[in-house]
């Protein structure tokens, strides 16, 4: 199942003004090479904004983030947090969940709109993931 990320309003203001001064310098200074390097600016910022969210298939959890892709198997995911760490993230929101998977601990951030229902699928393929008090209430387990 498709989950699109969660964006904030901040967040949008950022990028489609970065997507509306990208594409008015070169009009307003008419150079080819502002063109050249505005279009990419703004095609890239526009892909982050529709591009960005998370397939659950059966057993792995697909991360995309524009051009940006990332793997993980469900059954590597160790725990799941509640945050609103600002690190740099597949996230269109500040409103995150943490996921840590693998033998080393590794983390990812993401913004899942429905996140009760993203976390209740993740828990019927992994049962065993533990769960912060935060995502416990989220999915009314308490």
């Amino acid at each position: 199942m498709h989950y699109p990320s969660e964006k904030d309003l901040w967040l949008g203001i950022i990028i489609w003004a970065t997507v509306l001064f990208s594409l008015m310098m070169p009009i307003l200074g008419r150079e080819m090479i502002a063109f050249a390097i505005a279009i990419p600016i703004a095609g890239f910022m526009v892909w982050l904004w529709f591009g960005t969210g998370y397939l659950l298939t059966d057993k792995q959890l697909k991360i995309k983030y524009g051009p940006f892709n990332k793997t993980i198997n469900i059954a590597d995911i160790s725990k799941i947090n509640k945050t609103k760490n600002p690190l740099s993230a597949p996230a269109l929101s500040i409103n995150r969940l943490e996921i840590v998977y693998g033998k080393f601990y590794d983390f990812t951030l993401i913004s899942p709109v429905e996140e009760r229902q993203f976390i209740l699928e993740l828990l019927k393929e992994n049962p065993n993931i533990q769960l912060d008090e935060k995502v416990k209430e989220i999915i009314g387990m308490r």
